[in-house]
């Protein structure tokens, strides 16, 4: 059996899923988040996830018939491609990331069938935008943007909680943020001094909500650019967990607003489409000399 590896490459890390070509929807049979190290290089993690998967697909007995990455880094495609092929010995695939984002979306219907719709895809780093046509998966239009970005939030959250006089780094930070997608209260204390306090899903609400509200600005231009009505926004992105974000686009946009599941991984799913629908039966045979 042959099975795909999708990976999405962002300035934090790299996430990877391995997953049967017709079957990107369904729980991979395997995945892989890499987290970038202080000081490695971007490629670093990339290539950590492709080996690691290719690994148990080889432990698995099975097949890497097709492997394909999608870009939001300061690596060149070339760079990216060349460095892929060195690890897998085969063609890979390089994708701009809101192109597999929209694939897998149509594949699994969450795009309307007719209209538009708004990709709005928080990360660490910054903001992506995109307004797709539902029915032929064309981006109109597409901006990337800092505000409303997992490094802001740790940071502003890292300096409410010094000016409370507790002092954390942003790594501690990111986890409560993270801890604060399951539940509506954590302590922050102080190791040194001792000193506590608590941090709620309201404070998060409030620490993004004017990023927030420029974000729906921007948006606003980039309709006007398209001379769309989108019937839906998607959040993706680890940022889709953020407390009240889904509520506040829905009241400051009046369109509804979902939640892709699992929206880390949308874009390594489309890429495990995108990379099974140009493969080939050439490289789908049942040699693996390949490996």
């Amino acid at each position: 059996m042959v099975l795909v590896l999708g990976v999405s490459a962002g300035s934090s890390g790299a996430r990877a899923v391995l997953a049967h070509p017709d079957r990107p929807h369904h729980e991979p049979v395997a995945r892989c988040d890499v987290r970038l190290r202080v000081g490695a290089a971007l490629g670093e993690p990339m290539i950590s996830a492709i080996r690691t998967l290719r690994t148990v697909a080889i432990e698995r007995g099975e097949m890497v018939a097709a492997t394909a990455v999608t870009l939001r880094t300061g690596l060149e495609p070339e760079v990216v491609q060349s460095l892929s092929a060195a690890t897998t010995r085969q063609h890979v695939e390089v994708l701009p990331e809101t192109a597999a984002q929209v694939r897998y979306l149509r594949f699994t219907g969450a795009l309307p069938r007719h209209g538009t719709a708004v990709l709005y895809d928080v990360g660490s780093s910054g903001l992506s935008i995109a307004v797709a046509d539902g029915a032929t998966g064309e981006v109109l239009a597409a901006r990337r943007s800092a505000m409303v970005c997992g490094d802001r939030i740790d940071q502003l959250l890292q300096e409410q909680l010094a000016a409370q006089g507790v002092w954390r780094g942003l790594s501690w930070c990111r986890d409560v943020k993270e801890q604060l997608a399951h539940e509506r209260v954590v302590t922050a204390t102080d190791p040194r001094t001792g000193a506590a306090t608590v941090v709620t899903t309201g404070d998060l609400v409030d620490l993004s909500r004017a990023d927030v509200i420029q974000s729906v600005s921007l948006l606003h231009t980039m309709i006007r650019e398209t001379g769309t009505t989108p019937a839906v926004l998607v959040l993706l992105g680890g940022g889709a967990h953020l407390p009240g974000l889904r509520e506040r686009l829905e009241s400051l946009l009046r369109i509804p607003v979902s939640a892709a599941p699992d929206p880390t991984s949308v874009a390594g799913r489309g890429a495990v489409l995108l990379a099974a629908a140009t493969a080939g039966p050439a490289r789908w045979g049942p040699s693996r000399n390949d490996w």
